[in-house]
Parts: structure tokens; sequence; C-alpha cells
């Protein structure tokens, strides 16, 4: 759906810029001037609607987008947290086999 409206704006904007040289024409009547004119308007607000109706759904898509690199992110956040707990695991059991040295170098210089 939206890969064709480009093409139905350029449509729209090659309508109106024939309808702009149709109106510089000076010996048209004052009826068919009134007509192209009505027309110029008629299709600059349905290039305006279809630019607004572009616009809402890049936006929709946007919002889309964001919330996937959202959940993503939020993955990306629990995995490097579980990947951080294995290293913080490993210092504690440093932590505790230094301990368990120095205790058993204090003990073998009472021996």
């Amino acid at each position: 759906m939206i890969e064709n409206e480009p093409q139905t704006l350029k449509d729209l904007r090659a309508s109106i810029n024939e309808i702009d040289l149709m109106r510089r024409i000076k010996d048209i009547s004052d009826a068919e001037r009134e007509a192209l004119e009505l027309t110029a308007v008629t299709l600059r607000d349905a290039e305006r609607l279809l630019i607004a109706k572009m616009q809402n759904q890049l936006i929709k898509d946007m919002e889309k987008q964001t919330a996937d690199l959202n959940a993503q992110a939020k993955v990306i956040r629990d995995r490097v947290t579980k990947m951080n707990k294995v290293p913080k695991v490993l210092n504690n059991i440093e932590t505790v086999l230094k301990t368990a040295v120095k205790i058993i170098a204090t003990v073998a210089k009472w021996l």
C-alpha cells in the first residue's frame, strides 16, 4: 500500500503542474479558468491528505520499530546481566580461596 503512494504523490504533483500550466493560458474563458482553479485547489487538498496519510504511516512504522528495538535492548541487557553473574561468582570463589590459603598458611606457621 505505502509503496504505491509515492507514485500517486508524484502523479498528483504532475497533475497540479499541468493544471497550473493550463491556468496560465491567456485565451481561456472565465468559466474554464475557474474550473481549473477549483481543480488545482482540489488536487492540492488531495496532495496534503496523501502526505498526512504517509506521515501517519511513517510514524506508526517508527513506533513499531522503536518497540522492536526496545524489546531487543531488553534481551541484550538480560543476557549481559546473566554473563556478568559468572565473573561475580568467580570473584567470590577467588576471595574464599585466598582466605582459605591465608588460614592454611597461618595454621601451618603454628605447627
